[in-house]
């Protein structure tokens, strides 16, 4: 939905599955006037991105990050999440995505990281030539509800609030991901499970093999339980890929396939954005 907020210039609502966000836009406008420092950026396109306090970070998120242990005794396991508040009083939310083997939920649940990614993703797109670097095109996101998807609502949100606004595009910016599920088959191709053999105790099947599958669009969990995920924005019509983020570990043809996956996702997203 566009048009939604009647004090901005530009406006949209998006549900992405489970994650459903709010953006706004507000602009042209002096940089002296902005919120968000964008005098000293020079101007420009500026975003910035705000968590409910509600959504909370899930102790599996934090699993492999130096924070998890001072909410391990707050946790009573099953999707428990710990609130953001209780998280900042810790220690930086930055942290998560400062480097090191993170996942990819606790990094992309950073605002100041998202922010800096979507406005990497949409700057190209915008047509900022004679805009001069005292005037800005301020983005606000506000996700009200978070279940995976947020960099890809966010993009979307954004490019519609854009194009509400009435400022110049080179094209609509799409973004994509795809996470590489580890799977386990056995010889027939079948997924690997018990059986019961004639005295009806289950007799687990030794001959599976693992393999590794790309599925789009994956949400919280399945991103938990992903080997690696692949994000990517771009500009479809120019074919122009303006972010590309990676975490985890994953072959070279799983990299590949989810990495098509993306792209294929982007370009049918451009589609419906288009119309």
């Amino acid at each position: 939905d566009r048009s939604i907020l009647s004090q901005s210039t530009g406006s949209s609502l998006v549900e992405w599955g489970h994650t459903k966000l709010m953006v706004s836009v507000r602009g042209p406008r002096p940089v002296n006037c902005s919120s968000m420092n964008a005098a000293n950026n020079g101007g420009g396109l500026v975003c910035e991105v705000r968590y409910m306090p509600h959504i909370g970070v899930r102790m599996e998120t934090l699993a492999q990050h130096s924070l998890s242990h001072d909410f391990s005794s707050k946790s009573s396991g099953g999707g428990a999440r710990i609130p953001r508040d209780a998280l900042a009083t810790a220690q930086d939310t930055s942290l998560l995505s400062s480097g090191g083997s993170l996942c990819a939920p606790a990094a992309f649940l950073d605002e100041t990281y998202l922010s800096h990614r979507i406005t990497e993703a949409l700057s190209p797109a915008v047509i900022l030539e004679g805009l001069g670097n005292k005037m800005c095109i301020e983005l606000f996101v506000e996700v009200l509800q978070s279940d995976g998807g947020v960099f890809q609502a966010a993009v979307a949100g954004a490019s519609l609030a854009l194009a509400d606004a009435g400022v110049a595009m080179r094209d609509v910016v799409c973004a994509g991901s795809a996470a590489v599920m580890k799977v386990e088959e056995d010889g027939d191709g079948g997924a690997a499970k018990g059986q019961n053999d004639d005295g009806g105790k289950k007799k687990k099947r030794s001959s599976s093999k693992v393999s590794y599958r790309a599925i789009a669009d994956p949400t919280e969990d399945e991103i938990l339980q992903a080997s690696g995920v692949v994000t990517i924005a771009m500009m479809p019509n120019w074919r122009e890929v303006t972010v590309w983020d990676q975490f985890g570990k994953m072959s070279l043809d799983s990299s590949s396939e989810a990495m098509e996956l993306a792209r294929d996702g982007c370009v049918t997203l451009h589609k419906f954005l288009k119309n």
